[in-house]
């Protein structure tokens, strides 16, 4: 029998399961996997092109050594931001932004660390789209023109849409051979450049960047491109952290992300990057005759941040084109999936509507290219500075929740989830308002790390003033943490 849509119910059915994946409901035991199982997710995502892009900027600023330095620092602070959080949703079995209901936030006051997580998941969906674009331009030499823009977003945007409501799984397990293809063409370069084209490595290791000064202003502006980031891959490793089994799982999978994101692609990206912009500006020089040395190394310079892709199709051809495509697939895919699960908690906390998954999926992606119109890919930078001061802030309100006022205590059959909790909401506010701040008015570059810091002074002691149930109510487990329909 078929329903009214003309699709057979048990396929109605099958689809509508595939395209929820428990995205308000704690995930079943059958449902859990290992972290090595897992890991594949965040580093999916940490081999994309805008982490690529992250990389090789924060050593061109910076230089390779204190570049790998912050590296492994950031990679430091984002495996204990993702096992401190992924603890918790281990716990709960829940996705970041439902687990900020039961620690730090409240069922409605989540909605605030909603628009944050949303607008940060959504952003690197819009800037990586973005990046494939400028790369697509190159490779066909193609004008950037209003019919082309409309022609390759909207084949992307289908093609996001698709992969996040039904291809999600199909992406996850073909993203392990993708981020090796990614891996192995990277490689790929780096011996191009280094032995068929005679680059010497060494001038890479010992490149000193261009901020001038000496080794402080160096560190400072390589944390501030890469230190916001922190919060970002800690976010989504919670994300999957609902699928783990065990503790030892949930540290599995927040190692993977940082490491590769922060460590791995810093080296390969300063490789690529350093080494290779002398052939990138012939290059250019070769396809554009009016450009003259001086002008095509500075069109060289901003690939690295706004049009990462041409590295690949300058030293790969169609194999680095097909690669950068067939990577950003499946980073994109979970991109649209996280971004979905918050707007899926934002519209439920605030309305009580449970939309569907799918539906929020077609709503982040037309959020997406509303940032890629307002400019988004050339202002990135100060987007996750700003950014980084409200993700930071979320971590360190549930964290500060969880471990340092519940002594890392939780029991779902006892647990209250307050309707406000307006200690978590007015600590975030507060913490994420004196980082941004402290960066806009240039008092202080990283300011979102002061964000994270204060959380953890400021919600301890402001719980005490607002305990349990100060100005709000209670809702029950079942309307916490209940099931899209």
């Amino acid at each position: 029998m078929s329903s009214h849509t003309g699709i057979p119910r048990s396929t109605e059915s099958a689809l509508a399961a595939a395209a929820e994946d428990h995205a308000l409901v704690s995930v079943p035991a059958a449902d859990r996997k290992s972290g090595y199982q897992l890991a594949l997710s965040p580093v999916s995502v940490a081999t994309a092109l805008v982490v690529f892009a992250i990389a090789g900027f924060t050593v061109v600023l910076a230089g390779f050594a204190v570049g790998l330095t912050v590296g492994v620092l950031v990679a430091a602070f984002a495996l204990f931001l993702g096992r401190s959080l992924g603890r918790m949703a281990l716990e709960t079995g829940m996705s970041s932004t439902l687990t900020s209901r039961f620690f730090g936030f409240g069922f409605v006051g989540s909605a605030l660390g909603s628009i944050v997580f949303a607008f940060m998941i959504l952003g690197f969906l819009a800037v990586e789209a973005a990046l494939l674009y400028q790369g697509t331009l190159l490779m066909f030499d193609l004008p950037d023109s209003w019919p082309i823009r409309i022609l390759v977003y909207g084949l992307m945007t289908l093609a996001w849409i698709t992969l996040a409501v039904f291809g999600l799984k199909f992406a996850l397990r073909a993203s392990g051979v993708l981020t090796a293809v990614t891996l192995l063409v990277t490689v790929y370069m780096i011996v191009h450049i280094y032995v068929f084209q005679g680059a010497d490595p060494t001038e890479v290791f010992r490149y000193g960047g261009v901020v001038p000064g000496g080794v402080w202003p160096r560190f400072e502006a390589a944390v501030g491109v890469m230190g916001a980031t922190a919060g970002t891959i800690a976010l989504v490793t919670t994300d999957f952290a609902r699928y783990c089994r065990t503790r030892r799982d949930v540290t599995i999978l927040a190692a993977a992300g940082p490491l590769t994101q922060n460590v791995l692609m810093t080296v390969l990206g300063s490789l690529v990057v350093i080494g290779g912009m002398p052939e990138v500006v012939d290059y250019l020089m070769a396809h554009n005759t009016d450009l003259g040395p001086e002008a095509a190394a500075a069109a060289g310079s901003t690939y690295v941040m706004q049009n990462t892709g041409a590295f690949f199709v300058v030293f790969a051809g169609w194999a680095g084109f097909i690669t950068i495509y067939a990577a950003q697939a499946k980073a994109q895919a979970i991109n649209a999936y996280s971004g979905s699960l918050s707007l899926v908690n934002l519209v439920d906390s605030l309305t009580g509507r449970k939309p569907g998954r799918a539906v929020m999926v077609v709503a982040g992606n037309i959020v997406a290219l509303v940032m890629i119109a307002a400019g988004i890919l050339e202002k990135f930078t100060d987007y996750l500075a700003y950014l980084g001061s409200m993700t930071l802030g979320i971590c360190g309100v549930m964290i500060a929740d969880y471990y340092l006022v519940r002594r890392a205590r939780y029991d779902r059959s006892t647990h209250r989830v307050e309707r406000w909790n307006w200690a978590g909401v007015i600590t975030l506010v507060l913490s994420a308002a004196v980082g941004i701040a402290l960066m806009a008015t240039d008092v202080f570059s990283l300011g979102f790390l002061v964000s994270f810091a204060l959380t953890l002074v400021v919600y301890p002691a402001l719980r005490r003033v607002l305990p349990e149930g100060t100005g709000t109510s209670f809702v029950s487990d079942q309307e916490a943490a209940e099931e899209a329909v």
